[in-house]
């Protein structure tokens, strides 16, 4: 800890224990020890303590002072330095609560994605809905940020709340560049085509900094199983990030 520049609950604590060591080193305040460092503790360690100790008067608080110090706490104050030292490690960002393509479908998170979005790269993707005419959802709160078309039927990328990007492709209207979607709002209507789906492609770039896995080998070959979900892919990738 040093003087002018240290503000934290160890200034605190350093104080109670400056009080204790000496009576009247450094008288306790009505209101109580603040968690500034100020003159009175620097002239109290440099002038009393760190001399008396054998420690170079710095007027700071290195470890051999805090040694003695520590000596002079009670243990609630003990432990209060200990919970308040113990560094928090983050918890890694959360999985995007991603919801399904059309009601009653599973959650996208639970997809394996299966070939590349033709002519776009990194947008690995999977078809669902297989119903002409059926609803589409959006996954997550969304927002249409470029138009697009598919063969057939019409399409549109858009940005999610999360940061993922997304490819819808095979509608039959897709809506205006500007709008926004809440998640589960209907975005569209597959349209007619051999095998009525939708197409959702995905880029995880934005979120976890690289591409999501598709196919078999993680890079295809198209419309082959075996890559993690999307879920598995993205718990994976924000513990990274």
């Amino acid at each position: 800890m040093y003087y002018n520049e240290t503000i934290g609950k160890d200034v605190q604590i350093a104080k109670y224990a400056v009080h204790r060591y000496e009576t009247n080193l450094l008288p306790k305040p009505e209101t109580g020890f603040t968690k500034n460092f100020g003159p009175a503790l620097k002239e109290a360690l440099q002038k009393v303590i760190q001399p008396r100790e054998g420690i170079p008067a710095s007027g700071n608080i290195g470890q051999a002072t805090w040694d003695v110090l520590w000596e002079y706490l009670d243990a609630y104050r003990k432990a209060q330095y200990v919970a308040w030292s113990v560094p928090v490690v983050p918890k890694p960002n959360p999985v995007p609560d991603l919801g399904p393509l059309y009601m009653g479908g599973a959650s996208v998170l639970n997809h394996s994605l299966t070939h590349n979005t033709d002519g776009i790269a990194l947008y690995p993707a999977y078809d669902d809905g297989w119903v002409y005419g059926r609803t589409v959802l959006a996954v997550e709160d969304l927002i249409i940020t470029q138009a697009s078309s598919a063969n057939p039927g019409d399409a549109f990328y858009a940005t999610g709340k999360s940061k993922l990007k997304y490819w819808y492709g095979h509608l039959i209207v897709a809506p205006p560049v500007g709008s926004e979607f809440r998640k589960g709002a209907k975005v569209g209507e597959i349209a007619n085509q051999r095998a009525p789906h939708v197409h959702l492609g995905i880029d995880a770039r934005p979120l976890i900094g690289q591409p999501l896995l598709y196919g078999a080998n993680g890079h295809g070959p198209d419309y082959t199983y075996g890559s993690p979900t999307v879920g598995t892919q993205l718990k994976e990738g924000l513990s990274l990030a």
